[in-house]
């Protein structure tokens, strides 16, 4: 899905090229509480660059969700994840991380 712009209710985060949204379902594996952040989420298109994710949109479209924070064992949330990238880009793959920190995991998009 790409928007220029993303709006719920009167707040609205406007992208500077267009947004490429992500929705995935994060679920910890784990035998502890483990974080979970939308900003440590980055995409990378055919060409290599990386994308970080924008705060802003996905505030907006996450209402009701816990988009930040622990999850606990056994359980899982449904996210929506929006990266600001020029019109036309072609996402290739995302670089999931479970901290900052991380090394993450890179899952390639068909």
């Amino acid at each position: 899905m790409c928007a220029r712009s993303y709006e719920a209710n009167v707040m609205t985060a406007n992208a500077q090229g267009e947004f490429i949204v992500v929705t995935m379902r994060v679920k910890n594996i784990g035998d502890k509480p483990q974080s979970y952040f939308g900003d440590d989420q980055k995409m990378i298109d055919a060409q290599g660059r990386e994308y970080g994710a924008s705060s802003e949109a996905g505030m907006y479209m996450n209402t009701g969700v816990a988009v930040t924070g622990e999850i606990n064992p056994g359980n899982s949330i449904d996210v929506k994840v929006a990266f600001d990238v020029p019109p036309g880009t072609a996402p290739a793959a995302l670089q999931l991380h479970d901290s900052m920190f991380s090394s993450g995991v890179k899952v390639a998009l068909a």
